[in-house]
C-alpha cells in the first residue's frame, strides 16, 4: 500500500523534486511537506498508509499506522480515534503540482509522482500534539527508507549476552 510521505522540495541533480530531509543534512528546512504518490495512471490511490507517532509519559515513542482515505476528487480524511484530520491537495501551477523524488533513498513509491496536499486546518495538528503528543509522519524513515542507515548514524544495537 502507498503512503503518505514528509518530504522536501528540493533540486538534486539539477532536477527540482521532494526529497527526505535528511539528504539535505544542515540545509534542510525546518518544516516537510505531506505528499502522496500517484498510481501508474497519474491519480490518486483510494487509501494510503499514515504513520504517527506519540510521545509517551515515560518519554519513549510509539508508531501506529492508520488509513488516509480519499474521499472525493482531492480530499482525504485521516481518522484518528475519535478525531479526524483534513487533506486537501494543496493549491499550485501546474508545472509545480506533480514532481518526483529526487533523493537517493529507496521505497516503492519513489518511482511515482508525488502530489502535495496539506491539512485543511493546521492547527488541528498542534491540538493533536498538546492534546495526545503525537505527530503524523506520514511515513516512518528508519522503517521504510532503503539507505538512510548511510546518511544517519544509527544507535548501535545492544550486545548480546555472554558474546
Amino acid at each position: 500500500m502507498a503512503f503518505l510521505h514528509s518530504l522536501v522540495k528540493a533540486e538534486m541533480k539539477r532536477k527540482s523534486g521532494w526529497c527526505a530531509p535528511v539528504e539535505l543534512g544542515d540545509a534542510a528546512p525546518h518544516y516537510v511537506n505531506f505528499v502522496l504518490p500517484l498510481d501508474e495512471d497519474g491519480v490518486f490511490f483510494r487509501e494510503y498508509t499514515c504513520e504517527t507517532i506519540a510521545v509517551k509519559e515515560d518519554g519513549s515513542k510509539e508508531i501506529d499506522s492508520h488509513k488516509l482515505i480519499r474521499q472525493g476528487e482531492d480530499s482525504f480524511i485521516l481518522r484518528l480515534g475519535a478525531r479526524d484530520v483534513w487533506f486537501t491537495v494543496r493549491a499550485v501551477p501546474n508545472k509545480e503540482r506533480r514532481l518526483s523524488y529526487v533523493g537517493n533513498l529507496g521505497h516503492d513509491d519513489f518511482a511515482s509522482l508525488f502530489v502535495e496536499v496539506e491539512p485543511e486546518k493546521p492547527k488541528e495538528l498542534d491540538r493533536l500534539y498538546d492534546e495526545r503528543k503525537t505527530f503524523i509522519i506520514g511515513c516512518e524513515p528508519f522503517t521504510h527508507y532503503a539507505g538512510i542507515e548511510r546518511l544517519v548514524e544509527l544507535p548501535a544495537k545492544p550486545a548480546l549476552a555472554g558474546k
